[in-house]
């Protein structure tokens, strides 16, 4: 055979593996990035189980540690475009105990209001029903009860772990420094019980949440709320007894729910639609959508950034005890690319954080306050801003919360580990060279000296100062008045409200409408999010999807995972605290909430 014959070979081949390349990569991509198929006469199906998290990790091993099947985010933009978009009739929202704190309770339930607003119906069916569940679902037009099933409509409560004794037992010796009376984060090691001032609080947010309810469902079911007091306290725990309260429509098993609903899609009755198909489409599936695909593009752009976690310097992350954190040099990294992306006209930062490293918190807020010399900053609070969660909100140009967001805990907390019992315990033995008394502190080695113990408490009272200060600045108020109702103090955001610690209450769309304000942007101009963290391109989204499978391998192997999932979330955020604590530098001052209570 010739050279030219060999060559031409050699090139056809080699174009021949070129475009078979070509054809795998442009098919990977159109499975990465198909959207789906929607049919005229669809159901839009919201079902809400296990985590409910604001944006899913952008990490994929995050993700799977979260265990979230479902992301706020994509809830709102799939119920925002439902409303416009014609082939969607309806919404079947099915609830089975949730795992969501109570301002995304409060947020899905004015979203799916919202969207039921425009005429479209909205059917809920609970395979299990707590108050929760049922809070949300009062959205719907009628609700329906797994037959034969249980329910826990018995009130609400508080769990509170103090862990003294187990760790004096190890032979550790926590020493605490609180500014505030109500900054309550150390008790658990230095308590057996609650302090007054942590029960005053602690009560006056169960309180809320309590009142909250029994006017929600008293208003919306018609029932008056001495009686529906009294089916609280009595306690409702079989589905059977909820039948004449008037709190539900039927007891019904999911196919006649789904027959219900081919019904209102096709406007015929249930026995007419036998040979009906339902078409229905999941919210995850049904957010692959562009708001542009049902008629809702806007031209300008306003930065939606996620602030979600424990706050800590550095990087963000992930494990299967802390949860997720908030690294100071990520989110700092997306306010500055939000800052010079000029086709951004303002920023809306969704917090979602219990607080943290108050010196990362503190970079958090000078970052933010370099981006509002550019174009404004709004805040919209999740279930929990407080604390540092609160430290990097006071100063924006507003700042919305859900009537139940736990936020404020204006203070600051210190601890020192004592773990010399522990060593001499052990027999461990250690030697410290030092060129004064003080060289080795902070140290788990010794108890502190009466000097250095003084230091560690003016070292603390001097942050407070700082704290208080700069929500006085920022809220435009005086110390004492901030102090006043400071001192670590947790609000439910409607008192926060009142005490001037937001500006008003509602959802992320109540933020939008306020940044397009200060933006100069004109209320009924159509707008789109420029979300941060940002959506993975091709290449990264399939090393995603690769490691996703190796987390879930991993995952469904690992006895101890497994072991945490089965916890309560009172019980899982208790060892989250603990483990945050050994992440963060013995003796660092702490903006970080007491305790968060989960109120079930």
């Amino acid at each position: 055979m010739s050279r030219k014959k060999v060559l031409l070979v050699v090139l056809a081949v080699f174009g021949f593996f070129i475009f078979a390349s070509v054809i795998f990569i442009i098919g990977i991509k159109a499975a990465f990035d198909s959207k789906p198929i929607i049919k005229d006469n669809s159901v839009l199906r919201l079902s809400l189980s296990g985590a409910i998290t604001e944006r899913f990790s952008p990490d994929a091993f995050g993700r799977e540690f979260e265990g979230a099947a479902v992301q706020l985010h994509d809830i709102r933009k799939a119920l925002h475009m439902a409303s416009a978009d014609k082939r969607i009739k309806g919404v079947y929202l099915r609830l089975s105990a949730p795992e969501l704190g109570w301002a995304k309770a409060q947020e899905i339930k004015r979203l799916i209001s919202k969207f039921k607003d425009t005429g479209k119906f909205v059917t809920a069916f609970l395979n299990y029903c707590d108050e929760k569940s049922y809070y949300m679902a009062l959205a719907a037009d009628e609700i329906y009860l797994m037959r034969n099933s249980f329910a826990t409509i018995n009130g609400f409560s508080v769990e509170i772990p103090f862990i003294k004794r187990a760790v004096n037992k190890l032979g550790v010796e926590v020493e605490v420094v609180s500014a505030g009376k109500y900054k309550s984060a150390g008790d658990m090691f230095t308590r057996k019980s609650m302090s007054a001032a942590h029960r005053e609080a602690t009560e006056a947010l169960l309180s809320d949440v309590y009142e909250h309810f029994l006017q929600t469902v008293s208003q919306t079911r018609d029932i008056k709320r001495e009686a529906l007091a009294a089916l609280l306290e009595r306690g409702i725990y079989q589905a059977e007894a909820l039948r004449g309260t008037g709190l539900i429509d039927g007891l019904k098993y999911g196919t006649e729910v789904s027959e219900l609903i081919k019904a209102k899609v096709y406007g015929m009755e249930v026995a007419e639609v036998a040979d009906k198909k339902l078409r229905m489409v999941s919210i995850n599936n049904y957010a692959k959508l562009s708001p542009d695909d049902v008629g809702l593009g806007g031209k300008e752009k306003i930065a939606l950034i996620y602030a979600t976690g424990a706050i800590m310097s550095g990087q963000s992350g992930h494990d299967p005890i802390n949860g997720r954190t908030l690294g100071a040099q990520s989110i700092i990294r997306m306010l500055l690319a939000a800052r010079d992306n000029r086709g951004v006209k303002a920023v809306v930062l969704r917090v979602d954080s219990p607080g943290g490293s108050g010196q990362a918190s503190d970079e958090i807020w000078a970052a933010i306050e370099n981006v509002r010399e550019k174009k404004p900053v709004v805040v919209s609070m999740s279930d929990v801003a407080a604390s540092g969660g609160y430290w990097i909100s006071m100063n924006c140009d507003g700042i919305v919360a859900e009537a139940l967001t736990i936020t404020g805990s204006i203070g600051v907390v210190s601890m020192l580990f004592d773990l010399s019992e522990a060593y001499e315990a052990v027999g461990i033995d250690w030697e410290t060279l030092k060129t004064g008394p003080g060289a080795d502190f902070p140290t788990d080695k010794r108890p502190l000296s009466p000097r250095e113990w003084e230091q560690f408490k003016q070292l603390n009272r001097d942050f407070y100062q700082v704290f208080v200060q700069k929500v006085a600045d920022g809220r435009g108020k005086s110390w004492d008045q901030v102090h006043a109702i400071a001192q670590g103090r947790i609000w439910t955001g409607a008192r926060a409200l009142k005490y001037g610690l937001v500006d008003t209450l509602g959802g992320l769309d109540t933020a939008l409408g306020m940044a397009k304000e200060k933006a100069g942007i004109a209320a009924d101009v159509s707008t789109r999010w420029q979300v941060y963290p940002q959506p993975k391109g091709f290449l990264e989204s399939i090393m995603d999807k690769f490691s996703i499978r190796v987390a879930q391998s991993w995952l469904s192997e690992n006895d101890t995972v497994s072991l945490l999932r089965q916890l309560s979330p009172a019980t899982r955020g208790a060892l989250r605290k603990l483990a945050l604590f050994q992440l963060i530098r013995n003796g660092e001052v702490l903006a970080f909430a007491p305790a968060v209570p989960v109120v079930q």
